[in-house]
């Protein structure tokens, strides 16, 4: 391969980021689109310039073949407004988890303040931040749920 001048190889790197993201939104499911394209819609009637480039995250929890796929409504950049899907609780994080053929469920439709994916029993699984609201305590307070095996339970 021949050698490029260092001042072309960051702009070469942003490139292919950009086509990796926009090829993996065009990948998801027209259900999940629908949301993302939902999400973009809110924000443009509050007065805002979308970008949801960084919304989706493709990953296998369920094993059956397919991609699931995050929607994290925390990276939706609402340019020249506050961000629709967000306030003291956290923000928005929807699961959708494929089913085969071509159909994906939604299985998780939470406010979080933050994630991480984990690995429980070598399977991904949701590490989630919500709230104290969602256990009981004050909404100042944080709780920590697990979602793994199609189910969102109290724990670490």
């Amino acid at each position: 391969m021949p050698r490029m001048k260092t001042s072309i190889r960051p702009l070469l790197a942003a490139l292919l980021l950009t086509l990796a993201v926009a090829a993996q939104a065009a990948d998801a499911p027209d259900n999940v689109q629908a949301e993302v394209a939902d999400a973009a819609k809110t924000c443009t009637d509050l007065g805002g310039k979308p970008n949801t480039e960084r919304m989706l995250r493709a990953l296998d929890f369920t094993g059956k073949g397919g991609p699931d796929w995050i929607i994290d409504y925390a990276k939706l950049d609402c340019a020249g407004t506050t961000n629709p899907f967000c306030g003291t609780g956290g923000c928005s994080l929807q699961l959708y988890v494929y089913e085969g053929g071509s159909t994906w469920k939604q299985v998780l439709d939470e406010t979080v303040r933050a994630y991480s994916v984990v690995k429980i029993g070598g399977k991904p699984a949701l590490r989630l931040t919500m709230g104290g609201s969602a256990c009981g305590k004050v909404n100042a307070s944080n709780c920590t749920f697990v979602f793994r095996n199609g189910k969102l339970t109290q724990g670490r």
